[in-house]
């Protein structure tokens, strides 16, 4: 079984991205990174070309995650590889993550298996998944550091690249729950992420996080939240994640700085998302014919 990593850069620590590389290389066959236009994109270069085991595409501009996720299952392809392990840049996993991965398969013995994650642990925050058990089935996990099947991936058409951020990785994972496939989360397996540097705060009697993002940022985590929620409501909660969308909002008005920056691009986002909608839609209708 051919096993590669792949990396999507912009912007990267090389620090960080040198101990991604070197812990990841050993597990397995090469680890393809795709940088999307970054500003110290002659030092990845560099760096890479010093890694026995890394390969580099680079792309001459910013041309978001969905789209170098899908050069890089492309580039799988031409390796005859059958999973990917996607990281992100300042992702470091285990040494051991690999052949985790591997014995879930073993054990779970699914063919209908698409996506293998991990349990995440935040770098600036001391919360954790609640687990049950070995192995539990989700319906969505984040990109970093998860097992995905390529034949998986062709299937159900790729990552969508207008999504540029954020909701790629949930509106992959809609995808293949609508296509029968089945996630499992490996309950032993850990990873450190970092979702922002944000700051917790005290909402009726309980703790939330305002992660502070940029106006950018917020017009596209709304934009494709409603996307998202929208266009899978056969396999999503859409109520919570109306909420969810709904609390980001609160979170802004009451937590955070720029908030009438902020405000008028997450509105934008909530414009916009509704017609990427419709879009979408009338798009898969006349591919399908219905």
């Amino acid at each position: 079984m051919k096993i590669l990593a792949g990396i999507t850069l912009f912007n990267p620590d090389l620090v960080r991205l040198k101990e991604n590389l070197r812990a990841i290389a050993p597990q397995v066959d090469a680890v393809i990174c795709f940088d999307n236009g970054s500003r110290n994109s002659a030092e990845v270069r560099e760096m890479i070309r010093s890694e026995e085991k890394a390969v580099l595409i680079e792309g001459s501009q910013n041309f978001g995650v969905a789209y170098a996720l899908n050069r890089i299952f492309e580039s799988a392809e031409a390796y005859h590889a059958e999973w990917v392990i996607t990281l992100d840049q300042d992702s470091v996993c285990p040494s051991d993550l690999v052949s985790r991965y591997l014995k879930a398969l073993e054990d779970l013995n699914d063919d209908r298996i698409a996506v293998l994650c991990p349990v995440t642990r935040d770098r600036n925050f001391e919360r954790e998944q609640e687990i049950h058990g070995e192995y539990e089935q989700v319906k969505d996990c984040i990109t970093s550091a998860s097992f995905n099947r390529v034949s998986a991936w062709k299937a159900v058409g790729g990552f969508y690249e207008p999504l540029f951020i954020d909701f790629v990785d949930y509106d992959f994972c809609a995808k293949l729950v609508e296509h029968g496939f089945t996630l499992y989360r490996v309950n032993r397996a850990f990873i450190l992420h970092e979702i922002g540097h944000g700051e917790n705060h005290r909402l009726f009697g309980r703790e939330v996080t305002a992660l502070n993002h940029s106006a950018e940022r917020k017009y596209y985590m709304v934009r494709n939240h409603i996307y998202y929620m929208n266009l899978h409501r056969d396999v999503v909660n859409y109520t919570y994640e109306r909420n969810k969308c709904i609390f980001l909002f609160i979170k802004t008005i009451l937590f955070e700085q720029d908030r009438r920056i902020k405000l008028s691009a997450m509105f934008r986002g909530l414009h916009d998302g509704k017609e990427m909608v419709r879009q979408r839609k009338r798009n898969l209708k006349d591919h399908y014919g219905n």
